[in-house]
C-alpha cells in the first residue's frame, strides 16, 4: 500500500489521538524528524500513515544555570544548539548532523564524536515525554536530575527508533561551551594508529575525542591552552578532520582490542573507513552488496547497520539481537498493536520487496 496520509500534529494530544486511531484501524505509522538517519535498517514495506514531528518544535525552558533545557523533540540540532551558544552552553554529545531533530539524535542514540569523554547521548538524557503506540502520553524522569520508578523510559527510548513511543519532549543536561579545543593529528597505518591511539589515552593529554581514518589519527584536545600541547608525535593541525560525506554506509561495533586489525582488513579492501577508538563505532563506506557482505563478516557477529540504498539495504543481516524475548515484552507494554516503525523493531522480519 502506498503512504495514503501524512500528518504533522502540533502537541502530544494531538500525536495521541492519532496514534489512538491507528491503534485501533490496525494502521503501520511511520514516524519521521528531520530524515538525516531514515536510510538506516532494511527497507520496510509503505506506512499507512507517516507522523512528522515538525509541527513539535521549539525550546519550551532553558534554566542556564542549571545546565538543563526543555526542548520540543522536532526542534531541529542546528536551532538549539545557536540558542545554546548565545548563553555559552552546549549539548556536547550530540552528534554534528545536518538536518537532524532532537527527537531523531535520541531515538537513534547518534552520539557525536566526543562520546570518548563526555559519555554516549543517552547519559545527556534527564526526562522524556512520549506517546505510546495506544496513545497513551507517559512522562519519566526529572527535570534536574535523572530520577525513575518502574521502566528507566529515558535510556529505553533512546536507540529504540520509535518503535515504543513517540518522543514529543526532552529535557536534556548541558555542558559550559569549551573555552579552548585544538585537534593534532599523526599519518600511518591503520594498526600502527591503532596503537599510537592506545598510549595517547594512557596518557596524561586531555582528550576528548579521536578518530582513525585509512591513513591518519586525529586527536581532538579541550581544556586551558597552556595544557594542549600536541602527544607526540602528533602534529597541531590548523583545520579539524574533513566531514564523512559517505554517498552509502555501514555502522559497526569493533572490540578495542581489534581496531587495528579492521582497520588493516577494511583498507586491504580499498574501503574509505572512519573509526572512533575508545567508542568501537566505525562508518564503513559501502557501494556494492558484496562490499557490505564483508563488513557483516568482519563485524563478527555484532549485525551493523546501514544507511544505504534498498539495494544493499536488503543484506544480509547478522543474527538475532541478544534479549530478543525481553525486548519483544517491552515492546508489547508500550505498543500493543506493534504500528509504530513495525520494520525497525528488534527480530522484524526482513522485507525484500
Amino acid at each position: 500500500m502506498a503512504v495514503s496520509l501524512e500528518l504533522a500534529p502540533a502537541d502530544a494530544t494531538e500525536l495521541a489521538a492519532i496514534l489512538t486511531d491507528a491503534t485501533r484501524s490496525g494502521h503501520r505509522v511511520r514516524i519521521l524528524g528531520g530524515g538525516s538517519a531514515s536510510r538506516a535498517g532494511v527497507p520496510g514495506p509503505p506506512a499507512d500513515v507517516v507522523v512528522s514531528t515538525r509541527g513539535l518544535d521549539g525550546i519550551v525552558d532553558h534554566q542556564p544555570a542549571d545546565l538543563t533545557v526543555t526542548v520540543r523533540a522536532g526542534t531541529p540540532l542546528s536551532t538549539l544548539q545557536d540558542e545554546l551558544a548565545r548563553a555559552g552552553q552546549t549539548w556536547i554529545q550530540a552528534p554534528e548532523r545536518a538536518g537532524a531533530t532532537v527527537g531523531g539524535v535520541i531515538s537513534t542514540a547518534t552520539s557525536g564524536h566526543r562520546r570518548l569523554r563526555f559519555g554516549a547521548i543517552r547519559d545527556s538524557v534527564l526526562q522524556v515525554v512520549i506517546c505510546t503506540g495506544d496513545g497513551r502520553i507517559v512522562t519519566s524522569g526529572g527535570k534536574t536530575v535523572k530520577g525513575v520508578a518502574g521502566y528507566d523510559i529515558p535510556r529505553l527510548v533512546t536507540g529504540a527508533r520509535g518503535t515504543l513511543g513517540v518522543i514529543t519532549e526532552v529535557t536534556l543536561k548541558l555542558w559550559p561551551r569549551p573555552a579552548t579545543t585544538r585537534w593534532c593529528s599523526a599519518p600511518g597505518n591503520p594498526r600502527e594508529l591503532a596503537e599510537l591511539a592506545g598510549r595517547i589515552r594512557q596518557s596524561n593529554a586531555s582528550v576528548v575525542s579521536m578518530l582513525l581514518d585509512n591513513d591518519r589519527l586525529w586527536v581532538e584536545l579541550m581544556g586551558p591552552a597552556v595544557d594542549l600541547a600536541a602527544p607526540d608525535p602528533l602534529a597541531v593541525s590548523d583545520t579539524p578532520p574533513p566531514p564523512l560525506r559517505l554517498s552509502a554506509e555501514v555502522v559497526m561495533g569493533v572490540p578495542a582490542g581489534r581496531i587495528g586489525e579492521t582497520g588493516e582488513a577494511l583498507a586491504g579492501e580499498g574501503l574509505t573507513f572512519r573509526l572512533w577508538p575508545g567508542v568501537g563505532t566505525c562508518q564503513v563506506e559501502v557501494t556494492t552488496s558484496q562490499q557490505v557482505e564483508f563488513v557483516h563478516r568482519l563485524a563478527d557477529r555484532r549485525a551493523p547497520s546501514s544507511r544505504t540504498p534498498d539495494t544493499l539495504r536488503r543484506a544480509r543481516r547478522g543474527p538475532e539481537p541478544a534479549g530478543l524475548a525481553i525486548m519483544t515484552r517491552l515492546r508489547a507494554a508500550f505498543d500493543p498493536a506493534g504500528i509504530l516503525n513495525p520494520w525497525l523493531a528488534p527480530g522484524a522480519a526482513q522485507v525484500q520487496t
